[in-house]
């Protein structure tokens, strides 16, 4: 009863920034490229794709950090820092550059120079202006560095500031709040960068101007396929993915294709190798780590801003599925009628004859 109000109001209080389908945020300019192309084309009969039957669109994080951002950090900042806080709050203002647009949570301007002496910057810069990017985290993140998505996103409003306002901000700054204690705030300094820029703009005008979303490589698969499981199209897209030729070979290949693939074989199959080296050397050294701390009866060391920490982990419960199949096939009970199917997926295999040829 009460969680379906919550969520008929956070539905009907979200914030609609108009004309966001025609540009890449900043916010989104991280995210998978293919992704972005068919949510900027949704609905589109030609260029769009369907949305996977059972996604649910979770809105929690989002009003999370909308209602910190409006309700604490605003007030706050205004409170400290007064007209020196710039397209903040109700001022907000979205920046548009062809296919790239950002909307900064704010700028402050007319800045102690040394203001970032605390996060390693020695100078703020002669415009003596900084953006701040707003954030909110699960307390179960732990982070040393910025999310690479954040620090995109971060260089992407600093250009578009830099490019359309009078203001010329050399740095900002993401300030990440634990979700659960208000007071535990981590905050990093982000450089502006105009080749990372410069490839903003580049990258969302490919993105707005592919012809469809298979023109468009599958990062999020790519990457590890974490940002897979809260892709609205991760079933489309996989279709595309995995769908494999019915022609096995052809009788007469063209000899500089075979060339190009069998070149690539071999650095993938070398690659894997080298990741196979390293993650031995990662896990002999973690070893090495954890019989020293035992040696010391230690599971905690921290200096020099680095820390470790040795901790157990539960195992996580697991089923004895042919011992399950057996008490069902007694009871009577049909398992079958709760099988279920995954999506279908391939396989790319790659065989190397000869220890000089698999080097």
């Amino acid at each position: 009863m009460i969680a379906e109000a919550l969520a008929a109001y956070a539905d009907a209080t979200v914030r609609v920034f108009e004309g966001r389908e025609h540009t890449i945020g900043a916010s989104e300019i991280g995210q998978c490229a293919r992704k972005l192309f068919w949510t900027k084309n949704e609905g589109d009969p030609v260029y769009g794709a369907p949305r996977n039957p059972d996604y649910v669109d979770g809105w929690g994080s989002r009003v999370r950090g909308s209602t910190f951002e409006d309700h604490f950090w605003l007030p706050a900042l205004r409170d400290r820092f007064g007209d020196s806080l710039k397209y903040a709050g109700a001022d907000q203002r979205t920046l548009v550059s062809c296919f790239l647009s950002a909307t900064p949570d704010g700028l402050l301007i007319d800045q102690p120079t040394g203001m970032l002496r605390p996060l390693g910057i020695p100078e703020l810069g002669e415009d003596r202006s900084l953006v701040i990017e707003c954030k909110t985290l699960d307390p179960r993140t732990k982070l040393d560095r910025p999310k690479p998505e954040h620090v995109f996103q971060v260089i992407t409003q600093l250009g578009l500031l830099r490019q359309l306002t009078p203001h010329r901000p050399e740095y900002g700054v993401i300030t990440y709040t634990d979700a659960s204690f208000w007071d535990d705030v981590v905050e990093f300094a982000v450089k502006f960068d105009p080749v990372v820029f410069e490839n903003a703009k580049l990258r969302a005008a490919h993105i707005m101007t592919a012809t469809s979303g298979e023109t468009l490589w599958p990062e999020g698969w790519i990457t590890g396929g974490k940002e897979c499981h809260r892709c609205p199209f991760s079933r489309a897209c996989g279709r595309i993915r995995t769908a494999v030729p019915t022609n096995a070979m052809v009788d007469d290949p063209d000899p500089q294709f075979v060339e190009e693939i069998v070149g690539m074989a071999r650095y993938v199959k070398q690659s894997r190798q080298e990741l196979e080296a390293a993650t031995t050397r990662v896990r002999e050294l973690e070893y090495t780590i954890r019989e020293r701390l035992r040696s010391r009866g230690l599971r905690q060391v921290a200096a020099d801003g680095v820390s470790v920490i040795w901790s157990p982990v539960k195992g996580r419960p697991s089923y004895d599925i042919p011992a399950l199949r057996k008490a069902a096939a007694q009871a009577g009970i049909d398992l079958s009628q709760f099988e279920t199917t995954g999506e279908p997926s391939d396989r790319l295999t790659i065989n190397i004859r000869g220890a000089a040829s698999a080097a």
